[in-house]
């Protein structure tokens, strides 16, 4: 099933009595952690994590019903497949225990997950659920809400920013949430590019400004990847998701002969930057668009699978080659 069949369940109070969770780490993780508090209470919760794994103590804990009807919660996260045999039994027990309840948060491979799923069937009152990386105004609405929960003052348009900054890592980005409560402040973005990339460091959004600008990039690539914040797959990450926005209002603008952050992105932007991100997305034709995130993708190829290479000369040589598209 999908995230919003889940929360519909939620709400309803209709859980499976075992659930598989896996996909993007942060989601599986956080609706992980929620399902199994919501479900039992904190001292009825047998956890297990990792190679901390034990299939009898496992076993021992959910196949024994409580004297008093307590809720029995398994919860396990782990990476690497447990034995098909042994998930069966886990399965079978909490269906057969009203009072017994299976979490599994699987951060391994997809592939071995989605085999991990034939043993979580409906039959057997299980379920499944896989979570993929949410896009810009899903992660901005996810952030948005986690600001709120500790309490930290934060527009839509520097939480955007933020995520840009973490390489669209929803994780990385919710931590650095925790970080920026301690200014006491509203957070605003020369206080995520203060903060998070460290005092003096060049921010991504300016790297990128200038590399669109035309200008020689060398000193300004050299700051970025000196900050430690950033390397050059995240650097190439950055490029591609600015030059897929970039691609949205220039698409936008074509079809509708006017631009609206709202429409395009889902949330709102500073009237200065909205007039910025269309005046560059107009500069570019939409058959250059293509051309240059074929060659980004390439890029994030040739750095993530080839072992002889000086990827600080690649990265440069590529960012090169990507302004001649311009």
């Amino acid at each position: 099933m999908y995230k919003r069949e889940l929360d519909s369940m939620i709400g309803a109070g209709n859980l499976p009595k075992s659930l598989l969770l896996y996909g993007e780490d942060f989601a599986s993780s956080t609706y992980a952690k929620f399902i199994a508090n919501k479900i039992g209470e904190k001292e009825n919760i047998l956890s297990f994590y990792f190679e901390e794994y034990h299939f009898e103590s496992a076993k021992n804990y959910i196949s024994q019903p409580s004297l008093f009807g307590d809720i029995s919660v398994l919860y396990i996260k782990g990476n690497k497949k447990i034995p098909k045999k042994e998930i069966d039994t886990l399965v079978g027990f909490c269906e057969k225990n009203a009072n017994s309840f299976f979490v599994y948060e699987f951060s391994g491979e997809d592939k071995i997950a989605k085999d991990i799923t034939k043993s979580f069937s409906k039959k057997k009152k299980a379920d499944f659920v896989r979570f993929f990386k949410p896009n810009l105004s899903e992660a901005v609405a996810i952030l948005a809400k986690r600001a709120g929960k500790i309490g930290l003052g934060i527009d839509n348009f520097a939480l955007q920013h933020l995520f840009m900054v973490q390489n669209e890592d929803i994780a990385l980005s919710a931590n650095e949430l925790e970080k920026l409560l301690l200014l006491d402040k509203k957070v605003e973005v020369q206080d995520i590019d203060t903060h998070v990339f460290g005092m003096g460091a060049m921010s991504m959004d300016n790297f990128i400004k200038h590399f669109l600008a035309g200008e020689e990039i060398k000193e300004d690539l050299k700051q970025l990847l000196d900050a430690g914040s950033s390397d050059e797959i995240r650097i190439i990450n950055a490029m591609q998701a600015y030059i897929v926005q970039l691609m949205m209002f220039r698409t936008y603008i074509t079809v509708h002969g006017r631009y609206d952050a709202i429409e395009i992105l889902g949330f709102p932007l500073p009237p200065a930057l909205v007039q910025e991100r269309a005046t560059q997305s107009t500069k570019i034709k939409l058959e250059v668009y293509q051309a240059m995130l074929t060659h980004l993708l390439e890029a994030e190829f040739q750095l993530k699978t080839s072992s002889n290479l000086d990827k600080n000369t690649y990265l440069y040589s590529a960012l090169i080659k990507l302004q001649t598209f311009l």
